[in-house]
């Protein structure tokens, strides 16, 4: 369903969602999900999906309004706006930072993405660190946090891939509260530790574990972010079992640019071996850590090639170096709450959070 929220800095309502479902588009046109269903498969002209989630297919409104009135159809606009005051939401949409190359900063934008989400568009946001370098994890928290969580002996994402004959910790004992605020809207973290590699090397055959889980959490949030671990393995099999989206930070240095061309060959083989399973679609390559150097206008350059060759989409906006990203993850803060970051880099990372959610349907 849709919803209106109240962004900083702004009085008038803004759409958090604009798309639709099925049941939606009939109860729009007034009609049953049956006659629906017989235009999708009678009427050439009806609007393709935009995605299909594991939900199901969803169509942007617009595309859906402008149709129905190409056909005479009325249009209930104001169905959709009852629906906004529901407390049912749609299940969240499971995105993937992900990169087969380390040092990219998949961790500095899933942390700041999800405060963004979580912050400035109101959502309820889970973080999944999925990376046995934990850097998502003491990035969200803080140092002094994380060290804390560690101390406690509290249940982190190793728990879900047990070893042989042990059941998984259910995931809503694995989530931790980062911060909660009164609308709902939310930031949730479910931490990792390097206790998940040598999990995972006793877990071979549990990748779906943690499609299970998520889904098991689905209706509570609005997006869930995964942070992928940089290496071929079964985490990323379970990834691609788990996500909607994937989002490949790319820093535009050569070596990084590499770890795209890996991703596209993981991915094919995902699918070739999981065929009856869909392969989750690639929103977007997002240039990451940007410095004006000879060596990142000639990496970019070949990012660029290979998202034409693979017909990928890549990021209108990106992320610039800046110092206050690592002061920020010794703080637990994201990039707008650090001391002393620049207005400019702020502004930054609130163009990219605007486009990341646009690309994935939020």
């Amino acid at each position: 369903m849709r919803r209106y929220v109240m962004c900083a800095g702004n009085s008038e309502p803004r759409l958090k969602l604009n798309f639709v479902g099925l049941a939606e588009i009939a109860d729009l046109l007034g009609v049953s999900k049956q006659v629906v269903a017989n235009w999708r498969s009678r009427k050439e002209d009806f609007p393709s999906p935009r995605q299909t989630l594991r939900s199901g297919p969803i169509w942007a409104l617009d595309d859906i309004v402008a149709w129905a009135e190409s056909e005479g159809i009325d249009v209930h606009l104001d169905t959709v706006a009852r629906e906004e005051n529901d407390d049912i939401a749609r299940p969240a949409v499971i995105a993937a930072v992900m990169n087969m190359k380390g040092g990219v900063g998949k961790s500095t934008v899933s942390a700041n993405v999800g405060w963004y989400a979580a912050v400035m568009r109101n959502l309820r946001v889970l973080l999944v660190d999925l990376d046995p370098q934990f850097n998502l994890s003491q990035y969200v928290l803080g140092a002094e946090r994380y060290q804390k969580l560690l101390e406690s002996g509290e249940p982190r994402i190793d728990a879900l891939f047990p070893a042989p004959g042990f059941s998984p910790t259910p995931i809503r004992k694995l989530i931790r509260k980062v911060q909660e605020w009164d609308d709902g809207s939310c930031l949730h973290l479910v931490p990792a530790s390097l206790e998940l590699a040598w999990n995972m090397r006793l877990a071979t055959e549990r990748a779906h574990v943690l499609r299970d889980a998520l889904e098991n959490v689905r209706d509570d949030y609005d997006l869930i972010l995964i942070d992928c671990a940089p290496t071929e393995s079964i985490l990323s099999t379970a990834t691609y079992l788990a996500s909607d989206w994937i989002v490949v930070p790319v820093k535009p240095e050569y070596l990084s640019a590499i770890g795209v061309p890996l991703l596209l060959k993981s991915l094919k083989a995902f699918g070739e071996t999981h065929s009856n399973e869909k392969v989750p679609d690639v929103a977007g390559i997002l240039f990451n850590d940007v410095r004006d150097r000879v060596e990142h206008n000639r990496a970019r350059r070949f990012v660029r090639d290979q998202a034409e060759l693979n017909d990928l989409p890549i990021f209108t906006h990106a992320l610039s170096h800046s110092d206050s990203y690592p002061a920020g993850a010794r703080q637990g803060k994201p990039i707008f709450w650090t001391d002393n970051a620049r207005t400019v880099r702020k502004d930054e990372l609130g163009e990219v959070g605007k486009e990341f959610l646009s690309r994935i349907g939020l």
